[in-house]
């Protein structure tokens, strides 16, 4: 109801402004045509008036023939060193641009004409500049701001007394303080107004007031003095004479009543306004008043009643609607007659220059041509060069695919010399039955043979994928009943499936009868490939749906999960050879990037196609088409699997089980002999590579072991320990984000950490340093080298010094004794003294520390690892964010002088980089 009521107040208000603007128009054009004569016969300053008159006459009617004659009076104006009409006219241009809503320029004009009117020391003018600034702000919706040159402008207007400027003056300040919901300050200034206007006897003011007032109550949700107030615009309506205020006035208190429940009063008052509306002929307040009469009835259960004024509604608005038009089309016509009338007096009077500037720019035009001509010419030159630019490049690149392929295939040629030496000395150990190994050793060797047998598998695949890309594997081809073998080949995944808790189904709405032509074992590649991808990016509950359908000659066959989809960005890569998401949620098992290529490269030689589609969060459909057959299904065949399945589950199913396990449990790798050891928490989603740590590091600690950041955390949680050591890539939690949990926790962020990771990338360690870490153990490494690091890290964390929590030191390096840990402190104290000054620098601080500027900087960059600049900017955003929190600041300007900082916007923008929101945000969460 409340937003109902404010609707109708604005509507309210734009009535009476509607109203008053039209008589002032027509009072204008009235006004336009006796200055138009008198421009005629006037010269000089005289001219410069009535040019400004003009301007300011027209600012309603037309804007720009306002800024047309406020630049020829400012131009006089300026000719005659005319102060007055210098600033006038300024303003006037101003006025003209705010009216066709471009408020930069009207802005521009008014700063100018304040700074004229305050060198002129004008102090009518000043108030005014002001005003019109303030009402930008307004329009701009920044209300402090506008509220800030308003109150610049009460002070000219007290010291003149001048009783309209102070009128129009709270009256703005009252709108400003309305728009912020600041009621009470709202109505305090409208209510000055309407004592200046009872003062002035101004009739017109005190309806506007009036209105003003009304709304705001509305606003407030205050009925009983919004009506108060409409009943006293009624009293100074009567004093105009203004029938359309009157109607809408009556009408507005009819809708208040009808608001509260007052049937009997809306329809006394509904009735009255009705009246005034038919005797002054105002359509648009009958059709109004006719909606709200139909309300009312239809509110009373008189449904007939309601009915009829609702038609009547309906037929005035009809009829408004065909006079609107009208009225608008000769509203148009009339304007453009005078618009015309006017346009050609003016060229008659500049005919004569118009003829020279014709031949100037006819001269300009040659030249522009000329230019335009020497431009495409130029453009066509360029153009053809990057053509040939574009196709060097793009034979470049070609040929450095090319090359990449080659190298892998090279490179996977020589893997398997030394991968038979490593395999075929395996396998002289294992028979030899005079070698005597531990079981320990026998164990070692089982490993290193699962690994070298997986590495060997690898180097096959690539070199697959390098003879289909040169097209030497040749099919060969039989025909093959699509049901049986599809089903044959899902059900080898059917206890993946189970042990992820994936549901895995098999569906096709094809006969039995229907076949495909394609070399088996090439072909299970395909599904292979296809099947456990989805399985690698499906958690528990997900499903993976195999469909089989036909459509025309084609037989689709989709590999469909409801898993954790692709990002857009990567969709047009997929396919392509050693590619690897960016972006991948689970963080799961990452291969070469060849599963998904060898998979086209094979459709493509069955002379299929495949396609994906997929939405990040909900999954992905792998859609593969093939041109099918049907056979005699008694003659028909399901072919062997060939050992590729077998073979590839044998070396990777152990680790996927246990990779995507979503509830991996604890292992406990301590014995009796060490419970006095320190205590490390080993995290690594590699089964065997947690195994190798811990039998080397087992005799001196006691190791618990994790397979991921999940179960690291509920371990933290619930033992202490003394160290961690952690792998980067791990499905559920990566070590990145474990880090961040460390971090995050007072328990853990003083938990020593060791970085153990294949991957050792500049932007890995960059993400890793910035964490607070700063070991990094780079797979493969020996026994005494993590040996080494975990006694050093142990060792440092007794030597650490507990910083309290107000500490701004941002290294996680140990000082290295009492006497650099005291002039740190003195460093920072001294930062912090002078932390306002924008001018502080290392040279202040080796001043007032009677050391170099050079040992200044190496002490601060040794114990902070930073360089003074951005130690003293460290200080400055933990000394602004305690300001904050303290409630001590007001707003941004006051936040960027606290610290030094002159630029508030320069100020804003590295706020939000180093937290991430905006000062605004911040503060107003503090509050």
């Amino acid at each position: 109801m409340k937003r109902s009521l404010v609707i109708f107040g604005w509507v309210a208000l734009l009535c009476l402004c509607t109203n008053a603007t039209l008589a002032k128009t027509a009072q204008s054009q009235k006004s336009i045509d006796s200055l138009k004569d008198s421009l005629n016969i006037s010269s000089g300053i005289q001219r410069a008036e009535i040019l400004a008159q003009l301007s300011w006459q027209y600012r309603n009617v037309n804007s720009d023939s306002a800024l047309h004659f406020g630049q020829q009076a400012y131009e006089l104006s300026k000719s005659f060193n005319y102060e007055s009409g210098i600033i006038k006219s300024l303003n006037f241009q101003g006025i003209a641009y705010r009216n066709k809503s471009d408020y930069s320029n009207a802005f521009k004009y008014f700063v100018e004409a304040l700074k004229a009117a305050e060198e002129a020391q004008n102090l009518e003018q000043i108030g005014y500049s002001n005003i019109n600034i303030g009402n930008i702000y307004i329009y701009q919706t920044n209300y402090e701001g506008a509220l800030d040159y308003f109150e610049k402008a009460l002070i000219p207007a007290q010291e003149l007394n001048d009783q309209n400027m102070l009128a129009y003056v709270y009256l703005n300040l009252g709108r400003t303080y309305s728009r912020m919901d600041k009621y009470a300050r709202a109505e305090e200034n409208y209510l000055k107004t309407r004592a200046i206007r009872k003062k002035l006897k101004d009739q017109e003011g005190l309806v506007t007031i009036a209105v003003d007032l009304a709304e705001l109550t509305m606003r407030k949700g205050d009925l009983d003095r919004s009506l108060k107030y409409f009943y006293e615009s009624i009293d100074a309506i009567n004093q105009i004479k203004n029938k359309g205020a009157l109607a809408f006035s009556l009408y507005n208190i009819a809708v208040i009543h009808r608001q509260k429940g007052n049937l009997d009063s809306a329809e006394h008052y509904s009735k009255r306004s009705l009246e005034v509306a038919k005797a002054n002929n105002l359509k648009n307040d009958i059709r109004k008043i006719h909606e709200n009469l139909s309300i009312i009835a239809e509110g009373r259960g008189d449904y007939q009643k309601a009915l009829y004024y609702f038609k009547l509604n309906q037929e005035n608005e009809d009829s408004i609607f065909n006079e609107q038009t009208t009225r608008t089309i000769e509203s148009l016509k009339s304007q453009y007659e005078a618009e015309k009338k006017e346009a050609e007096t003016m060229f008659l009077r500049e005919i004569v220059e118009r003829q020279q500037t014709i031949i100037i720019l006819a001269a300009a035009a040659s030249i522009l041509l000329l230019i335009i001509a020497i431009i495409i010419y130029m453009r066509a030159i360029e153009r053809r060069r990057l053509n040939r630019q574009i196709s060097a490049q793009a034979k470049k690149l070609e040929e450095l695919d090319f090359a990449k392929s080659r190298f892998f295939a090279n490179i996977s040629h020589d893997l398997r010399s030394p991968l038979s030496l490593i395999l075929g000395n395996y396998e002289q150990i294992k028979q030899d039955d005079e070698s005597y190994l531990t079981s320990d050793a026998k164990q070692n060797l089982e490993v290193a043979n699962k690994n070298a047998q997986r590495l060997l598998f690898l180097t096959d695949e690539i070199n697959e994928l390098t003879k289909l890309e040169e097209g030497k594997i040749k099919l060969s081809l039989k025909d093959v009943p699509v049901n049986s073998y599809l089903s044959t080949l899902v059900a080898l995944f059917k206890s993946s499936a189970e042990f992820k808790s994936v549901d895995l189904s098999f569906k096709s709405s094809v006969p039995e009868d229907v076949a495909i032509s394609i070399d088996p074992n090439q072909f299970e590649k395909i599904v292979f490939n296809l099947i456990t991808n989805a399985l690698k990016h499906t958690h528990q509950g997900d499903s993976v749906m195999i469909n089989v359908e036909s459509h025309s000659n084609d037989l689709i066959i989709s590999v469909t999960d409801t898993g954790e989809g692709i990002p857009e960005s990567s969709l047009p890569y997929l396919f392509d050879r050693y590619y690897q998401s960016p972006k991948n949620n689970y963080h799961v098992y990452e291969g070469l990037g060849i599963g998904l290529s060898l998979v086209k490269e094979l459709v493509d030689v069955h002379g299929g196609d495949i396609q994906v589609k997929s939405k990040e969060g909900e999954g992905s459909s792998f859609i593969l088409t093939m041109p099918f057959m049907v056979l005699d299904y008694t003659e028909s065949q399901i072919p062997e699997t060939s050992d590729y399945i077998q073979t590839k589950n044998k070396l990777w199913g152990e680790l996927w089980e246990k990779t995507y396990n979503p509830d991996p449990t604890i292992e406990l790798s301590s014995n009796g002999q060490n419970k006095d050891k320190p205590k490390l928490l080993l995290v690594d989603d590699h089964p065997e590579v947690r195994e190798f740590i811990a039998k080397l590091i087992n005799a001196e600690y006691q190791v618990t072991e994790a397979e991921n950041g999940v179960m690291a955390l509920k371990i933290l949680k619930n033992q202490p320990i003394d160290l961690v050591i952690t792998d980067l890539m791990m499905p559920w939690m990566d070590g990145f984000e474990l880090l961040e949990k460390m971090q995050e926790n007072e328990n853990w962020k003083s938990i020593p950490v060791l970085v153990v990771s294949a991957r050792n990338t500049a932007d890995d360690q960059l993400q890793v340093l910035t964490r607070g870490i700063n070991n990094i153990l780079q797979k493969p490494f020996s026994k005494e080298d993590i040996l080494l690091r975990i006694k050093n890290l142990l060792d440092q964390k007794e030597r650490w010094v507990k910083e309290s929590g107000n500490s701004i030191i941002v290294n996680d390096k140990p000082l290295i004794n009492d006497i650099e840990k005291e002039l740190l402190e003195k460093v920072k104290n001294l930062v912090i003294k002078q932390i306002d000054n924008p001018d502080l620098t290392v040279l202040v601080l080796a001043d007032a520390m009677a050391a170099s500027e050079r040992k200044v900087y190496r002490m601060i960059k040794k114990l902070t690892d930073l360089t003074p600049h951005e130690y003293i900017k460290e200080i400055r955003w933990h000394y602004l964010e305690n300001l904050i929190k303290s409630k001590s600041l007001k707003n941004p300007t006051e936040a960027a002088k606290a610290i030094g900082m002159k630029n508030v916007t320069n100020f804003k923008k590295q706020f939000h980089k180093k937290f991430n929101r905006s000062i605004e945000e911040m503060m107003a969460k503090n509050a």
